[in-house]
């Protein structure tokens, strides 16, 4: 299981902030444990479709594909084995105006 360092997080005992600093340390918490962020490869978004084909993976690493798919890493290794949680927001890939199979949109 992910760790993270406790003085990452904001200190929520300030009333007045309360709802902002919770907002936002959820959302650290999402970003580094479950990897809930828009994947990114060399600092430009991905543009891969489907699963990452390359790259040491992590069990339940998140990855979330150029079309807006969503996968989970349920095996890890080099690319590791994944399965689409969430479908494509859009239905085929702008550039080539499709998608590969087994994409769910």
């Amino acid at each position: 299981m992910s760790t993270i360092a406790p003085s990452r997080l904001k200190d929520v005992s300030n009333a007045a902030l309360f709802r902002e600093l919770t907002a936002d340390n959820f959302t650290l918490l999402a970003e580094d444990i479950a990897k809930r962020v828009a994947t990114y490869q060399n600092g430009a978004p991905t543009t891969v479709i489907g699963p990452p084909t390359s790259g040491v993976r992590v069990l339940h690493e998140f990855w979330r594909d150029a079309l807006g798919g969503e996968w989970r890493c349920t095996g890890a290794g080099t690319p590791g084995t994944w399965i689409q949680i969430r479908p494509a927001a859009v239905s085929a890939d702008p550039a080539s105006g499709t998608i590969p199979t087994g994409c769910l949109v």
